[in-house]
Parts: C-alpha cells; sequence; structure tokens
C-alpha cells in the first residue's frame, strides 16, 4: 500500500485542483463535440440545434503508441453546463500495460472543488491479460470494488466477477465471436443476449428473467462494411412498446470515427435527433495501432 501512496502522490503532484487538470498532455488530443436538434412547445423537432459555441463534452489526451493518458468529461448529472469539469480520469502505464487509474468528480455547480475521489490498480496473468482491477476510496485507501476476470483457451474473457455471487458470463464460436453473454446473480440468470452472424451482421436478442411478469425482450443489428467497421446498431423493442433508436457510424480516410448520428423512431419512421462530431489535432502520422486504440476509447 506504501507503493501505491507513492506513486498517487507522484500523479497529484503533477496535477493541481481546477484548471491545471485541463492541461493537455500527449501527442495526440480527441475532442467529441455533441450537438441536439432542439424541440418546440408541440414537442416537435426544429432545425435548431444545440450547442453553437462547440464546446466538447469530452476531450481525451493520447501519447504516441495510442494509449489514454487523461480525460475530460463535461458538466455534471444535476448541470449540464459544458464549461464545468465534471470528471476527470488520469491514466498511467507501466511496461506498456495500464498500471493505475485515478478519477476526479466536481461537485454539481462549482469545478474549483473538484477533488480526487477513486484510484484503480490492475493486474494481469502470464498472458498479459488483466486478471484483477482494485478500486479504492482516495481519501480513506479503502476498498471499494473488485472485479477479476477468466479467459478461455482462445483468450477470450468468459468471466466477469463483480463479486463472487455476481457475474457476467460468456460464450464464443470457433472463430472467437461472442454468441451469448450472461448476467448472473446468485446463481440464477438475470438476463442474456444471445448473438447470431450473417455476411456483415451480427443480431442480437435481449431476454430477461427477473420473473415479475413483463417482457423487456428486444432486438439488436448491428452492420459492418468491408473492413469490418461497425457502421450501423438498431435497436428495437420485440414485445413491448419502447424507444427504437438507430446509431450510425463514419470514419475518415484512417479509419477513426469521424462522427456519429442517432435517430430515433417515430411511427415507421427514423428521425435525425443528434450528433457527435469527433475533432483530432495530433503531432504525429497515425497508425492502424493507435487509430483502433482511439476508436475503442470512443463510446458508441
Amino acid at each position: 500500500m506504501k507503493r501505491i501512496t507513492f506513486i498517487l502522490c507522484c500523479i497529484i503532484s503533477s496535477f493541481t485542483f481546477g484548471q491545471e487538470l485541463t492541461k493537455k498532455v500527449g501527442d495526440i488530443e480527441i475532442r467529441l463535440i455533441e450537438h441536439y436538434y432542439k424541440r418546440n412547445s408541440n414537442y416537435e423537432l426544429t432545425k435548431r440545434k444545440s450547442n453553437n459555441l462547440n464546446r466538447p463534452f469530452v476531450k481525451m489526451f493520447f501519447d504516441s503508441h495510442g494509449n489514454l493518458l487523461k480525460k475530460i468529461k463535461y458538466g455534471t448529472h444535476h448541470n449540464s453546463d459544458l464549461k464545468l469539469i465534471g470528471r476527470v480520469q488520469v491514466f498511467t502505464y507501466l511496461n506498456k500495460r495500464l498500471d493505475s487509474t485515478l478519477e476526479y468528480y466536481s461537485e454539481c455547480f462549482c469545478e474549483k472543488k473538484i477533488e480526487p475521489y477513486f484510484y484503480s490498480r490492475y493486474k494481469y496473468n502470464k498472458s498479459d491479460l488483466l486478471k484483477e482491477e482494485l478500486t479504492y476510496v482516495y481519501s480513506t485507501d479503502s476498498l471499494q470494488s473488485k472485479k477479476t476476470f477468466e479467459y478461455n483457451s482462445n483468450l477470450n474473457k468468459i468471466k466477469s466477477f463483480i463479486n463472487p455471487t455476481y457475474y457476467y458470463q460468456s460464450e464464443f464460436d470457433s472463430l472467437n465471436r461472442i454468441t451469448i453473454l450472461k448476467q448472473i446473480y446468485e446463481d440464477k440468470v438475470r438476463w442474456d443476449w444471445k448473438y447470431n452472424y450473417t455476411n456483415n451482421q451480427r443480431i442480437g436478442i435481449f431476454q430477461t428473467y427477473y420473473k415479475d411478469g413483463k417482457d423487456y425482450s428486444k432486438k439488436e443489428i448491428q452492420t459492418f462494411n468491408g473492413n469490418g467497421l461497425l457502421i450501423e446498431t438498431e435497436e428495437k423493442y420485440i414485445s413491448r412498446s419502447g424507444l427504437d433508436v438507430k446509431t450510425k457510424i463514419f470514419y475518415d480516410e484512417n479509419g477513426m470515427i469521424s462522427k456519429i448520428e442517432q435517430y430515433e423512431a417515430y411511427g415507421k419512421e427514423y428521425v435525425f435527433v443528434s450528433y457527435t462530431d469527433i475533432k483530432i489535432k495530433s503531432k504525429l502520422e497515425l497508425n492502424s495501432n493507435i487509430v483502433e486504440k482511439i476508436n475503442e476509447q470512443i463510446n458508441i
């Protein structure tokens, strides 16, 4: 624990609370800029959009190997002001592996009070795969959570334990594609996803087993382009009414995500409701390995 405390003190000493946490680091900066189309008094979509100043809601900074060094989230749950720092994560690496994460959170209305709340440490198995994630409360050094992971002989992650009685279990086919994902609590399956594949699509069916007399089943259709990149996700409810949604993903000439569009179903048609532009500033030319790592950090 003394070693952990020393490392964390070194990390914190390189930052001061408030604006210094937003200082650029690394060689690559990614900005996610979101726009919503506004609605009128009748809740009808208009052509007017939000965020005319193009303020990012997320900034990410990467090193020359594509490792994420820092992630800044603007706005909080109770205050959507994009001038407000809501969360900052600082990542450190050792022997080319993620070694620790330090998370800062602000109070709802005052970014000057942003403080470290949690830190995480990571342990790996002999195959360099993550086997344990330990998260501590910063102020007390007490263990907040412990996640452990198991893999099959093909190095696919088959179990993710939140605790001994609460975990996620995955099954894979001979091509290492996921076919089933289950949430298990106290030896009972709470819900599962079952996946089938065509030439360019993955089709998933979601089903719950809550025994509450309600059916929450839905279908997810993911479509991929010729390079294997995800270009569309559609989620539709099967047995009850719900908001069907569609997401379209666009890429630049390097294969990096450049734009994400969100659609919602009204009747039998989808309506364009929001989009996210991804902007990049880089000191170096991006190769396919760096692009892949950046894409993994952009939540779709």
